[in-house]
């Protein structure tokens, strides 16, 4: 990916909020644009509806065919997706869906500065009311807005990225962003939230004792 990354989520950023398009960033950029030490290995964006995303795709720098993959640039598949291989967005077939009645994907991908760009739109009935990253609707009542490149940036909040990490044991970025986040940013009662939720579908969860200490404050 490149080092630019924040040049590509102001582009795509400035993008979505000039046609008032309801966005969230989530992930490692996330995680970064806090001022964590990590590099993003992509840019994912949730879109509040399905009718956003076409939207997004209208306006964003969508291609009449896609350029081949580059090792600069590489277009991997999606979680869920592996039959996309390295199809990205185009004119043409600006979106692809995918899914089951339990989740379904509505999904664009684009590859912006050299950077890889991911939007989805995501309906999972089954967690709709767990505090979840990525697939709840929740997540977006607590969402924080940040900056980037001078304009806003409606972000994923921390506490349930920190749940997310936990799950797929991502130490090296847990201790980052404990060292860069102090205890008192911290919504201690969301945070538990988003733990208890997260084990609702992982129940073999350890939280590490750092984060414990900080969930017993």
């Amino acid at each position: 990916m490149s080092v630019h990354w924040t040049a590509a989520l102001t582009a795509v950023a400035e993008v979505l909020n000039r046609h008032r398009i309801d966005w969230m960033l989530l992930g490692s950029a996330a995680t970064a644009l806090r001022g964590v030490a990590i590099v993003p290995g992509d840019i994912d964006i949730a879109i509040r509806s399905a009718t956003d995303l076409t939207r997004a795709a209208a306006v964003l720098p969508t291609p009449a065919t896609p350029a081949p993959p580059t090792p600069a640039s590489p277009a991997l598949p999606a979680p869920g997706a592996s039959a996309l291989g390295v199809w990205l967005s185009t004119v043409t077939e600006p979106t692809t869906c995918w899914g089951s009645p339990d989740e379904r994907w509505t999904f664009g991908r684009w590859i912006i500065d050299g950077t890889k760009v991911e939007l989805a739109h995501i309906v999972a009935p089954a967690v709709a009311d767990l505090m979840l990253e990525t697939r709840s609707p929740l997540v977006w009542t607590e969402q924080d807005v940040l900056s980037c490149g001078g304009h806003p940036v409606p972000t994923v909040p921390i506490e349930a990225q920190l749940a997310t990490m936990v799950a797929r044991a991502q130490h090296d970025r847990i201790d980052a962003t404990i060292a860069a986040i102090t205890p008192a940013r911290f919504n201690v009662p969301l945070l538990r939230r988003a733990f208890a939720d997260k084990q609702s579908e992982f129940p073999e969860l350890v939280i590490p004792s750092a984060l414990r200490q900080l969930l017993a404050d």
